[in-house]
This record gives structure tokens, C-alpha cells and sequence, in this order.
């Protein structure tokens, strides 16, 4: 997997490159491994704080772009803490995936279905 971390008015600290890696990469790598290797997925990270004079409210932000071939997946979160804002990310980039595989999965059940219909000659 490709990984481009980008910031923006925040500087990424050892600590928060060791907790992007625990939190966003290592699960998607986990949930990628299923999937076809020969499309390079390239996940873009961006990592900013929104501005630079307000101490309160949703200051962080985040956001990732995941490319699998032709299939594209995005997530933000903006939180007071950068931190919670990675969970957020994380939470959302996990949950489109596993929807997606539960996309492909019922497509191909359905397929089989069909196919398994037209063996018998049911034709309907």
C-alpha cells in the first residue's frame, strides 16, 4: 500500500505518526488483505489545523482518500483533539469498505443464484 501523509499548519509529531499507523493503517491493511493485490491501493492522508489563531471547537482536521482500482473511498472528521479526529477517520473508512464488501459479497450470491436457476431450467 502507497501512503502519502500530507499537513497543513500542524506538524506531525513522532507520536502522532505512531498513532496515525496503529489506528488508520495497520486495520486497513487488515481489511485490504482480502482483496487483489494487483491494484495498488494508495491511501492520501491529510492532516491540518483549520486555523491558526482559534483555541477551541473543531480546530483538526482529517481526511483520506483511498483508491482500490476503480473503487474510491473518502472519509473527514474535523474534532477539537487530532487524536479523535483519527478515530473518526478510521471508524468511517472501515465502515465503507466492509459496506462495499457486503456489496460485492450479495452481487456475486446473486449471480450464482441465477446461474444455479438456469442450470435447473428455470428459466424465471
Amino acid at each position: 500500500m502507497r501512503v502519502a501523509i500530507r499537513k497543513k499548519n500542524l506538524e506531525i509529531t513522532p507520536a502522532l505518526a505512531e498513532y496515525i499507523e496503529k489506528k488508520i493503517l495497520k486495520p486497513l491493511k487488515k481489511l485490504l488483505k482480502e482483496v487483489v493485490m494487483h491494484d495498488l491501493p494508495i491511501l492520501d492522508l491529510e492532516a491540518e489545523r483549520t486555523t491558526k489563531h482559534h483555541l477551541k471547537g473543531d480546530i483538526h482536521r482529517i481526511e483520506a482518500n483511498l483508491s482500490l482500482g476503480k473503487k474510491f473511498f473518502r472519509a473527514e472528521a474535523e474534532d477539537q483533539d487530532i487524536y479523535a479526529a483519527c478515530d473518526l477517520v478510521e471508524k468511517e473508512l472501515e465502515r465503507e469498505i466492509s459496506a462495499e464488501k457486503g456489496r460485492m459479497r450479495s452481487t456475486a450470491l446473486r449471480e450464482e443464484r441465477k446461474l444455479k436457476n438456469d442450470l435447473r431450467g428455470g428459466g424465471g
